[in-house]
């Protein structure tokens, strides 16, 4: 699944970073998956998904703290339910390893953040931080 960062550009450096790095990181799995590699490469898809978590997603929340972001809380729990989502799989692996299908799961749930999260409510934080900043400048 090859992925463009522009469908999910933010015009807040931190967030694209983020996201770039993200859809690089789903793109190797994929790239690895053709290959028939993508058991043996899921473990380090599922390290960068940890660090995403616990730096990319924190750092997000506590910008969303500092402009005092309306939709904070939604945005909040949709981080934490990808961090539950996240946590299953983790335990998944770790009680199974990863059998045929399991690169794929990484793979859809990856997907599926970028589709449900990022390229929605990541856009709305953005065009929010956009507006708060604009209008810091014009005063």
């Amino acid at each position: 699944m090859a992925a463009s960062s522009e469908d999910f550009y933010t015009k807040i450096p931190f967030m694209d970073n983020g996201t770039k790095r993200f859809i690089n990181e789903l793109n190797k799995l994929s790239d690895a998956m053709k290959n028939g590699e993508g058991r043996q490469y899921v473990v380090f898809t599922l390290d960068f998904l940890n660090d995403y978590t616990e730096k990319h997603l924190v750092d997000e929340e506590k910008v969303m703290i500092k402009y005092r972001f309306h939709d904070i809380e939604n945005h909040a729990v949709q981080h934490d339910e990808f961090r539950h989502e996240l946590s299953k799989i983790v335990e998944e692996y770790a009680s199974k390893g990863a059998d045929h299908s399991f690169p794929l799961l990484v793979q859809r749930t990856m997907a599926g953040w970028l589709n449900r999260h990022v390229s929605k409510a990541d856009k709305v934080l953005g065009d929010y931080i956009m507006s708060v900043i604009e209008k810091s400048r014009k005063v």
